[in-house]
């Protein structure tokens, strides 16, 4: 398994009578059966894996989960408590100088500092509505926004894959188009001027198709940090699941309307910090911007359906070109047989044809997005500000 951390963590493993990554892993050896395990630690990644991954081995998810200790079961007194002995710590410390003090006026300053940031911390503790369970929320609301992002850094990278194909395309185009005004200008039927610019749009879509490989190699690294592997490890990145239509036909905007403000981790929190309130100033503020979050919320929700349907739209679209398109190239096919077109016309309907499946498959990859995006703002991701 390549997807092993330092040295230091290597050690601990074998001191452990572990692996590496088993100790490395978030949850104990019991939590999968070998099968998963097995699947999780190989060096394929696979769609379906990302939540599992992002929570057994992101370093943020990972970090988060030794933070909370100091929070689990925390009250919001408890938390408060700790504020107001911070203050008092603070102004145990202030020492006010003489007046005759060579340094008066930089030491009172200090002491002045001092005095604020003890009166800061009180502060925060009466106001304090923060609690271990809130702590949690907040955590788990991370966690699910990196498996959100790294679903949709694995879809960026197959898109970016597919749209070198077009771009591999253009630079045999160019290539081609290149070397028949040479032809041409041997022939005397072209100049240097068009050779020239032959030439450049040559550069132009090489110059083009390395671009989009640099970056095809750093979405793939990116993703594959965010979930565990070491920057630069081989990784296969497995194929994307098809979009799911029929679900999308079956979608109850309202009721999920309901759902999605059940689920959302703000709105959660927020409700939470009012029955944490101690004060009614306090109280008054969390429950405006309970009120504004679930306003907020909802919007987004039927924007994020719209969305959906929009890409919905623009997919069928595509397909429905491509199917023209593919239906051109066989007759072209049949017609070059039959010796009335040129080869020049056939390549020029193919790379048509080629162009539609790209697009084609570049829509389904951004329903698919689209729909991930919706089903996450209703499990608990939409916007709440």
């Amino acid at each position: 398994m390549i997807r092993w951390k330092k040295g230091m963590f290597c050690m601990i493993a074998v001191c452990m009578g572990l692996t590496p990554m088993q100790a490395l892993a978030a949850s104990p050896e019991f939590a999968y059966t070998e099968e998963k395990w097995a699947s999780l630690r190989d060096n394929k990644l696979e769609f379906d894996e990302i939540a599992e991954l992002v929570h057994e081995y992101n370093t943020t998810v990972q970090q988060n989960e030794l933070d909370y200790k100091d929070y689990r079961g925390k009250t919001s007194l408890k938390i408060a408590e700790e504020y107001y002995d911070s203050a008092n710590e603070v102004s145990e410390r202030i020492s006010y100088p003489s007046d005759d003090d060579e340094n008066y006026a930089s030491q009172i300053s200090q002491a002045l500092s001092g005095e604020i940031q003890a009166d800061n911390l009180r502060t925060q503790g009466d106001n304090n509505v923060d609690d271990g369970d809130i702590i949690r929320l907040g955590y788990d609301r991370e966690e699910a926004t990196i498996v959100k992002q790294a679903q949709g850094l694995m879809i960026t990278y197959w898109s970016q894959m597919k749209s070198l194909e077009s771009l591999k395309e253009n630079v045999i185009q160019a290539e081609s188009s290149y070397e028949s005004v040479l032809t041409r200008k041997a022939a005397g039927m072209a100049v240097k001027s068009d050779e020239e610019a032959a030439k450049e749009a040559v550069t132009t879509a090489r110059a083009s198709l390395q671009s989009a490989e640099s970056s095809l190699e750093t979405a793939k690294k990116s993703l594959c940090v965010l979930l565990g592997w070491k920057y630069g490890d081989e990784v296969e990145i497995g194929k994307l699941p098809e979009p799911d239509l029929e679900s999308m036909e079956a979608i109850q905007v309202e009721a999920d309307i309901k759902t999605a403000l059940k689920n959302n981790y703000n709105l959660q929190i927020t409700g939470r910090r009012i029955e944490n309130a101690r004060n009614d100033t306090v109280r008054e503020t969390q429950q405006k911007t309970y009120e504004n979050q679930k306003e907020t919320i909802s919007s987004s929700v039927k924007n994020t359906y719209n969305s959906l349907m929009l890409a919905k739209a623009s997919y069928e679209q595509a397909a429905e070109s491509l199917k023209i398109q593919e239906r051109e190239l066989e007759a072209a096919g049949l017609r070059l047989a039959a010796g009335t077109i040129t080869k020049k016309t056939y390549e020029t309907q193919e790379s048509g044809c080629t162009a539609a499946q790209v697009s084609a498959e570049t829509k389904k990859m951004d329903l698919l997005k689209a729909q991930l995006e919706y089903q996450w703002a209703v499990n608990g991701l939409a916007s709440a500000s």
